[in-house]
């Protein structure tokens, strides 16, 4: 049984080859997007900051840049810092030569506008030397590197926070641009004098990294040493255990903005991992169905003459099996030289983060397994195609001898223009043809498919709603589930909408198209399936495109506009937590605020309840959308969780409305300063609208990602359309040959063409515009926006697409003479 398997699989293969022509090349493209995804998200995942100041450190003691809430991980956008006292506890510890206290500020000089302080012992963590001159000794000396272009022995004028003073340049050093300080003068500047920032050791000559950490880590432990955070205030899941970090994992004392902008690279992956699932599925289910369904008459003959459906299926899911891990392969070995190339264009952004992701080899055969699932997919999309060919309705319907005859769907009527009828005449022989060019195919399918189709329809738009009343993360999560449920609810009604589709055109057709016209109704009637194949990928393609840009178009502009009515402030810009729980799972999320010098009269942020002047220790003002989801208001209580890691509960004294552009909370400036890493650094203006660390990184990922979905989107559209026109090359010669005009029947594809495209962009736009309605009101409060530039590249690329994928596979047919 076997061998008779693989001998149909293999002659049918043969034989079908150009039908898997095209649906090779979409299985080749789904691969490539996959290798490409997994590629893409488990280097992030192994992405880490890079350590350069503590190169040359064996071990690293730092806080715990993380906090906790219920079993739930954030890492702070702040720094969480280190006793001064450890650095005496851990010089004592065996086979550490030295520890060394390290701390940044901001330094302004008359030459430079703003560049880190340090204190110059911690040079030697990576090490940098001098490169001339000598170490500064006295408090108004300091070290410039040699990269800034100050000459030795000048004079500077350096201002650190309120802190004006002229210092003199005794050395200059290796490095990036810093300026050094003696330790004493830096813990000074720097604004904390009871606590660092880091410790940097360096290992006695002849010991390993390794025992130096294990020591350390004993030392740390016997002693309970702990950050700097008070007791009272360190979040109750937060335990305060310094970490001791050696080798990459001393980058992660460098940067801190590396782990929070790596979490939101994988949150976004995490986000549109369905949609590539989603999308990748419906493509190679709809094309493989559509390749099979082509060949119900040949399946059905082989199960008149003694083939049993396990055979059938078997040697079906044989041949797909061949076609795909071909196809599959050649799409996983492409995705890793051109991830190779496009990755590091697409994450150029992430070093200003001090964030890593290399590409490393042995992740490269990732894509091996997305082909696997390529393949597990296209077979299981087999079934359901199969099923029909080997028992129930549509087996039965299908006539084994392609003898020609009435087609089901018209009833039995001749399909064309005939007698009694209006409109140009066909040749006779063509004209008793049309009615059975086409396959005879049964009804569009079973009544529960249709009902099932219905339901998802009224469950999308009932998230579609919901999403309108609900607040911010529960309005986003709600439109996108109602774009999926309902792109799935069109895919299940494909056949009955092509069919209302024709009805409601086929009168426009005959009257207006002439005899193409009437040809494109009448196989429209005959094989309503295969347009609605076609219909779904459009909307498929439509309703993804227009989603994505217009969520982000509409978003954009909605702060653009709530930042000029804004007007300018001076302030610095954070992040705060809000630990709070979602349907009894635990949820931290991190928000942007802004701290700002109450009444300064040309910064309006909208203020709906209550007053700015409240803002003061103690204090804050919330957004009118987080109060919403918060449930506060004015005069309420609401707990955060600072930058760094201090708990507080602070008394809401205003909610304003535009915080699109100014953030979630509003703090007095002098009240948030306390909690940034560098509590020295001056005012600058306010940049609106605020956005959280890496958002330029992830907009640069998003939108090479739904390019590339975009791209396979409308690829299924040309090969679904190429599949079908594939199967109808027997019938346009056929008509053909019974007399039917290479211009009418170039009319008939054209028109079938424009009715397809046009039915399926209405229906994704309204598909899309349900979601994006509750959305935009929920969330931005204004009405979907769009770009027309992106509007007019969305309906051209399915246009170009549809006629490529209709018209051209039809050129070999009509070149036949008659």
């Amino acid at each position: 049984m076997k061998g008779s398997l693989a001998l149909l699989a293999r002659a049918s293969g043969r034989y079908h080859r150009r039908s898997w022509r095209a649906v090779s090349v979409a299985l080749a493209a789904t691969s490539l997007l996959l290798g490409c995804f997994a590629l893409a998200a488990l280097t992030t995942a192994l992405g880490h900051p890079e350590p350069e100041r503590y190169a040359g450190a064996e071990v690293v003691v730092a806080a715990d840049q993380h906090t906790r809430h219920g079993g739930v991980t954030a890492p702070l956008t702040e720094r969480v810092r280190v006793p001064r006292t450890v650095v005496d506890l851990l010089e004592s510890v065996p086979g550490v030569a030295r520890a060394v206290a390290d701390e940044e500020f901001t330094v302004r000089t008359d030459t430079v506008a703003q560049l880190p302080g340090r204190p110059w012992p911690a040079a030697a963590l990576a090490p940098w030397g001098l490169v001339e001159g000598r170490e500064p000794v006295a408090a108004d000396e300091v070290v410039a590197s040699a990269g800034l272009g100050v000459p030795l022995g000048a004079e500077l004028d350096v201002r650190v926070g309120q802190d004006m003073s002229v210092r003199r340049v005794v050395g200059l050093a290796e490095g990036p641009a810093v300026l050094w300080f003696t330790a004493p003068e830096a813990a000074a500047l720097a604004g904390h004098p009871d606590s660092v920032d880091a410790i940097g050791l360096l290992a006695e000559p002849g010991v390993g990294a390794g025992a130096v950490h294990t020591a350390v880590r004993q030392a740390l432990d016997a002693a309970g040493a702990v950050d700097a955070r008070p007791q009272e205030v360190r979040p109750a899941g937060d335990s305060g255990m310094l970490r001791a970090l050696t080798g990459e994992g001393r980058g992660a004392a460098e940067s801190l903005t590396a782990q929070p902008v790596r979490t939101g690279l994988l949150a976004l992956f995490g986000a549109i991992g369905g949609s590539v699932l989603l999308i990748a599925g419906l493509v190679l289910a709809t094309l493989v169905a559509r390749a099979l369904r082509q060949r119900a008459r040949e399946l059905a003959l082989l199960h008149a003459v003694g083939a049993t459906a396990g055979q059938l299926r078997g040697a079906v899911a044989r041949e797909v099996a061949v076609v795909a891990a071909r196809a599959a392969l050649l799409g996983a070995v492409a995705s890793v030289p051109l991830f190779v190339v496009l990755w590091p264009l697409v994450t150029a952004e992430a070093a200003p983060y001090g964030l890593a992701l290399p590409v490393l080899p042995w992740t490269l055969p990732a894509p091996l397994i997305t082909a696997g699932l390529t393949v597990a997919t296209a077979v299981l999309a087999t079934l359901p195609a199969t099923g029909g060919a080997t028992g129930g309705r549509r087996s039965r319907a299908a006539r084994p001898v392609g003898a020609p005859g009435p087609s089901p769907a018209a009833g039995g009527r001749q399909a064309g223009p005939g007698v009694g009828e209006a409109g140009p005449a066909l040749p006779a022989p063509a004209a008793r043809f049309v009615g059975s060019a086409a396959p005879p195919v049964p009804p569009p399918g079973p009544g529960g498919r249709k009902a099932g189709g219905l339901v998802l329809l009224g469950t999308g738009l009932m998230s579609a709603a919901g999403g309108a009343v609900l607040p911010g993360e529960g309005a986003a999560a709600a439109a996108g589930a109602a774009v999926v449920v309902m792109v799935i609810g069109c895919a299940l009604l494909g056949p009955w909408i092509a069919a209302w589709m024709v009805a409601g055109t086929g009168g426009v057709l005959r009257r207006c198209g002439g005899v193409g016209g009437r040809l494109a109704a009448a196989q429209g009637r005959a094989d309503a399936p295969r347009l609605g194949a076609a219909v779904v990928s459009i909307v498929l393609v439509t309703a993804f495109a227009v989603v994505q840009l217009a969520a982000g178009a509409t978003a954009q502009r909605a702060g653009e506009h709530q930042a000029r009515a804004t007007g300018p402030a001076e302030g610095i810009h954070s992040t705060v937590l809000v630990a709070r729980s979602e349907l009894g799972e635990a949820v931290l999320d991190r928000l942007p605020v802004l701290g700002v010098t109450p009444g300064d009269p040309a910064f309006d942020p909208g203020v709906r309840d209550g007053d700015l002047a409240g803002l003061g220790t103690g204090t804050v003002a919330v957004g009118a959308d987080r109060a919403r989801t918060l449930g506060a208001g004015v005069g309420d209580t609401v707990t955060l969780r600072y930058g760094d890691g201090v708990q507080e509960s602070l008394r809401i004294v205003a909610v304003y409305t535009r915080s699109l552009a100014v953030g979630d909370f509003l703090f007095d400036r002098a009240q948030l300063a306390a909690h940034v890493a560098d509590p020295a650094a001056p005012a600058a203006p306010v940049r609106t609208p605020v956005a959280l660390e890496g958002a330029v990184l992830e907009s640069g990922l998003s939108a090479t990602a739904v390019a590339g979905l975009c791209a396979l989107a409308l690829l299924a559209v040309f090969s679904t359309l190429a599949v079908s026109a594939v199967g109808r090359r027997p019938e346009l010669e056929l008509l053909h040959r019974l007399g039917a005009g290479r211009g009418q029947l170039w009319t008939m594809l054209v028109l079938e063409a424009a009715l397809v495209a046009l039915t399926g962009m209405l229906l994704g736009v309204a598909v899309a515009a349900v979601p994006l309605l509750g959305f935009s009101w929920a969330v931005l409060h204004t009405l979907p926006w769009l770009p027309p530039l992106q509007a007019a590249l969305i309906g051209t690329a399915v246009l170009l697409t549809t006629a490529a994928g209709a018209l051209l596979p039809a050129r070999r047919a009509l070149r036949v003479r008659r």
